[in-house]
């Protein structure tokens, strides 16, 4: 296991009372309050290399997930209303069953439904086979996939860490919100020169071969910018290490540098190990995530 980066969750759970990644949903023994003596011993290297484990080997992920791109983008930077693309989405990896809602569809247990222009909700048939496009856009953060053990999440971190230059975790910090703790930690996954040109979330697609999986039997297609930086800000659960929240712009830093033709995405985590089952008055009515936006700018990730 990557080494253990919080002083984190070893204080906070009394010294190994769960592993890093234990779903939220189980808890934790520890009683111990985040202090800020704990966040300065930190090593944001190896805080960066779990909480990567950590997503990595979630067997269910479930999010809710706020899209910003094309005309909303620039409202969303400049800090004016703009109204995004919301999904909420869960994937099982051991099942491979994948559920979702939207503003015009959903999908549950295999069987789609739309809901038509009149507001009336009919039934579209079966889903659409799980693609790793389809599920990159409707869960999780596009970039980080789950359902691996260890020795797959392992090779996984090691392409990233080996693409020199690309993982740059900056100072994590503490915060409360709603009388929790978490750990505010921002990293810029930034473009890289290789043999093979610039590289950004490219990386991630060389990263997910080292592990061996199949693209088409482990859904994944990383969705940032290929070619271009993506900036990203995770609140961590310090007894899992796991995001409660995350905020990413993804942008090619060397023809828009201001982010103006770039993508947003806001996503709040669901550590439940379930997947989303809409009773049909939710239909059209997805959720968005409840965490305020912090409007990222680029090249200013602090």
């Amino acid at each position: 296991m990557a080494g253990l980066g919080i002083g984190g969750w070893a204080l906070l759970s009394g010294g190994g009372a769960e592993k890093p990644g234990a779903s939220q949903a189980e808890g934790g023994k520890g009683k111990k309050e985040l202090t800020e003596a704990d966040i300065a011993k930190t090593d944001p290297k190896k805080l960066l290399d779990d909480t990567i484990m950590a997503q990595l080997t979630q067997p269910v992920v479930h999010t809710r997930i706020d899209s910003i791109a094309l005309s909303r983008i620039g409202p969303y930077l400049a800090g004016q209303p703009y109204e995004g693309k919301i999904v909420e989405g869960g994937f099982d990896y051991k099942q491979r069953k994948m559920n979702f809602l939207d503003d015009t569809n959903a999908c549950v247990d295999g069987a789609k439904r739309r809901v038509r222009y009149d507001g009336a909700i009919a039934e579209a048939g079966p889903c659409d086979p799980i693609k790793g496009v389809e599920m990159g856009g409707k869960i999780g953060n596009g970039l980080i996939p789950g359902g691996m053990n260890e020795t797959q999440a392992q090779a996984f971190l090691a392409y990233l860490n080996k693409a020199e230059g690309f993982l740059n975790p900056g100072k994590p910090t503490m915060v409360s919100r709603e009388g929790k703790q978490y750990v505010r930690f921002p990293v810029a996954f930034n473009v890289v020169e290789t043999s093979s040109g610039r590289a950004g979330s490219q990386i991630f697609i060389w990263a997910f071969q080292q592990t061996k999986l199949s693209f088409d039997d482990h859904p994944y297609y990383p969705m940032g910018n290929s070619s271009g930086t993506t900036e990203m800000v995770f609140y961590l659960d310090p007894k899992t290490l796991l995001p409660a929240y995350s905020e990413q712009l993804s942008y090619e830093p060397k023809v828009d540098p201001t982010g103006a033709e770039g993508s947003a995405r806001r996503v709040e985590y669901l550590w439940d190990g379930k997947l989303p089952v809409p009773e049909t008055s939710q239909l059209g009515k997805p959720t968005a995530p409840s965490w305020p936006s912090e409007r990222l700018k680029a090249g200013q990730l602090k």
